[in-house]
């Protein structure tokens, strides 16, 4: 569906829509939005993202995804115009004089690594980044960020309709962690993961997602439980060893940590990356202090590590591709 087609079909008053999952742990899959919970999504979305008549928002995100979808929503709902980019890897090579942007935190990373790209998104009042991880070095600099750009970190899902919390990075407004929008309520179940309690599930909806939280009741995003490694019986969450390499080694390549099967350990932590001479003869003493058997027991590489759309690994197509080194 095009940005018209659907605003066409939005202003004739269409009741439900179908976009297709982000396929972060598996193929994408259809699901259907209804029009009420949009609205009231873009709403509590509208008390955090200042916004005021003489705003713009820039859509550069793929619109069969909720990301991109929801930006056009929320003009609709807020009453803003809305600029049209590709959904690139940097939607920012050219100014624009949008004041109001949604990126991938991928985008962000390719916007960042240029300067002219990352002046242009200095001009921008609100920046929200979502559907994936964040880098944490590229978070740190954020937040040492003194400038009037405030940049909001959203935890969310296709069948939330967009962000259910918001992390503020910079700014008087900054967060230690995610803060519920209003009208959700976020527990943990016996797995420590996060169950989503708003409007349109009242009931609760449980998943993947190890969060915990803070005194001041915001909560971190440990990892996905589809992502805990089990080696020789010890948990280790793979976002948590990739965090560690990223704020230590600071890798200029992509990278990932995955797991193959072993007759010892039943699972053995690897390191898959687009170039092994960024890892090799490292002291992976960083890790071990933090998480004792969490360093990898081996290095693949990769010709390209497979993203998906929403900008995060494809660890169920690297599984695939390094079963050939199975031990």
């Amino acid at each position: 569906m095009t940005a018209e087609e659907f605003l066409d079909a939005w202003d004739k008053g269409e009741e439900t829509f179908t976009i297709l999952s982000s396929g972060s742990t598996g193929a994408p899959k259809p699901i259907e939005l209804k029009r009420e919970w949009m609205i009231w999504s873009a709403q509590a979305s509208g008390k955090i993202i200042h916004h005021n008549s003489g705003d713009k928002l820039l859509c550069c995100l793929p619109l069969d995804k909720v990301g991109g979808l929801m930006v056009l929503v929320r003009a609709r709902v807020w009453g803003l115009p809305v600029e049209f980019r590709e959904p690139k890897s940097n939607p920012l090579k050219q100014a624009s004089d949008a004041t109001i942007v949604s990126l991938t935190p991928y985008q962000l990373k390719h916007i960042a690594a240029t300067q002219k790209s990352a002046n242009h998104l200095l001009n921008f009042n609100e920046v929200l980044i979502g559907g994936s991880a964040l880098n944490p070095n590229l978070e740190n600099e954020i937040k040492r960020l003194k400038c009037k750009t405030v940049f909001r970190l959203s935890y969310g899902m296709s069948e939330t309709y967009s962000h259910v919390a918001i992390k503020t990075l910079n700014g008087s407004e900054k967060t230690i962690g995610f803060k519920a929008i209003e009208g959700v309520r976020i527990e943990t179940n016996q797995d420590s993961c996060a169950v989503i309690y708003a409007p349109y599930c009242p009931e609760g909806m449980a998943t993947n997602d190890v969060i915990e939280f803070n005194s001041d009741g915001t909560f971190n995003i440990i990892g996905r439980r589809d992502f805990i490694i089990n080696t020789g019986g010890v948990k280790i969450q793979a976002e948590h060893i990739e965090a560690l390499i990223d704020q230590h080694l600071k890798p200029a390549s992509p990278f990932m940590i995955s797991s193959l099967e072993d007759d010892t350990l039943g699972e053995k932590i690897v390191l898959v990356c687009e170039d092994k001479r960024e890892f090799e003869n490292q002291n992976w003493q960083f890790i071990r202090e933090q998480e004792k058997y969490g360093s990898p027991r081996s290095i693949i590489e990769l010709k390209e590590i497979p993203f998906n759309d929403g900008g995060k690994p494809d660890r169920l197509k690297v599984k695939s591709l390094i079963r050939m080194y199975q031990a």
